[in-house]
């Protein structure tokens, strides 16, 4: 009788451990899926900062450029403020 009792027990153990092993295969497989789909999300998204990224470098270069035009201009108005009134070139400094 108890070798009965031991062969259902080891047949129940080895049923439920079967069940247990096809769910947590399955649960491996919807994970990874997941998995790989943020991972390809990511990829999206870096492509899309990168892209980003390079408007706004593009963008501030020529804010940057417009910049020193405009301090190019002043400048040119202000030598030429000076030259009006009768400025002379400050001693020691070199004039480039």
């Amino acid at each position: 009788m108890e070798a009965i009792q031991t062969l259902i027990n080891a047949l129940v153990v080895g049923i439920v451990g079967l069940i247990l092993a096809r769910m947590t295969h399955n649960l491996r497989q919807e994970l990874k899926g997941e998995v790989d789909g943020v991972k390809t999300g990511l990829t999206g998204m870096r492509a899309d900062l990168r892209g980003e990224i390079a408007e706004l470098r593009a963008e501030l270069r020529g804010e940057i450029a417009e910049l020193r035009a405009e301090i190019r201009e002043v400048r040119s108005d202000l030598t030429r403020v000076a030259l009006a009134v009768g400025a002379e070139p400050r001693t020691g400094r070199q004039q480039s």
